[in-house]
């Protein structure tokens, strides 16, 4: 039986992630913001900021991406940005008070939608679907330094 060109793994990757995000990018309509900005504010440490040259690999992006973003919710009062003293080029990021609000937002939104998913599929799906992902992850990481070099 030949599968159709959706049935591969890379295509259901895909697929998947764009009604995630959909749907996120939806509820984050709702709260004047994006998904993107979302993601950036997730992984921006409450207490001491994070520098955005940090932040950019968690997101999957190079720093010099995300002066949109930085810039987008600077105007928004989501954060504040300072250079470093001993390395101008590195900037720390800081939530304001609206900016931990909207974080904690967000960390909501995306516990609710995992805690959905954990209850239609039962923890242990969940729990291989994670092992999985990982793996399939690892994969295509080890491919693409075997490519590059």
């Amino acid at each position: 039986m030949v599968k159709k060109h959706t049935e591969t793994i890379d295509s259901k990757l895909k697929t998947a992630w764009q009604v995630v995000s959909r749907m996120y990018n939806a509820e984050a309509t709702l709260h004047d913001a994006t998904i993107s900005m979302a993601h950036f504010i997730l992984n921006v440490d409450s207490h001491e900021g994070s520098f955005a040259s940090d932040i950019a690999p968690q997101l999957g992006m190079e720093s010099t991406s995300l002066s949109r973003i930085i810039v987008s919710m600077e105007e928004k009062k989501l954060i504040t940005r300072k250079s470093d003293k001993t390395d101008k080029r590195k900037i720390l990021i800081t939530l304001t008070k609206k900016g931990k609000e909207q974080k904690e937002l967000a960390k909501n939104i995306v516990r609710n939608f995992n805690h959905l998913v954990e209850v239609k599929l039962g923890k242990q799906r969940v729990e291989e679907f994670y092992k999985t992902i990982d793996e399939i992850s690892e994969l295509a990481e080890e491919r693409n330094k075997l490519l590059k070099n």
